[in-house]
């Protein structure tokens, strides 16, 4: 097999499935930012932040959900063709809820959508989540 065929054959069976610490940082973060975006429901609604927060809410959604099905991922205009193409239900419905809060300031279908897909990939995670981060050795400690 050529390294060109050996490249082609990857990039066709998908991506490398998340490690579980991965995907359970992923639910944790996803879960923060659907509990900022109910924060936003309520009247005075401080559009700026709505749409960053449904912005950030978008992103991980489509990062955990193309990952559940082993798919690839994009940015820009691949974010919502590869997020189609991984589920289209569920990735229609994100992108609909997120056209929700950038045309109608209306978070409920986005909301909606992604408590559907955290129960699909385990379920909202919050308390006892706890991300150990790893700081890199400074010169003086190698």
């Amino acid at each position: 097999m050529s390294a060109h065929e050996g490249s082609r054959s990857r990039a066709l069976s998908g991506r490398a499935s998340r490690a579980a610490g991965q995907r359970r940082h992923g639910r944790y973060v996803l879960t923060c930012y659907l509990d900022d975006l109910a924060d936003t429901a309520t009247p005075p609604v401080n559009r700026y932040e709505q749409l960053v927060i449904a912005d950030h809410v978008l992103r991980e959604a489509v990062e955990l959900l193309t990952a559940h099905h082993g798919a690839w991922t994009g940015i820009g205009k691949w974010m919502p063709r590869r997020l189609i193409a991984a589920d289209p239900v569920r990735g229609n419905a994100l992108l609909a809820g997120h056209q929700a809060v950038a045309e109608c300031a209306d978070p409920g279908p986005l909301s909606a959508a992604v408590g559907e897909l955290l129960e699909l990939v385990g379920g909202p995670l919050r308390e006892g989540y706890a991300h150990r981060w790893q700081a890199r050795p400074t010169e003086a400690q190698r």
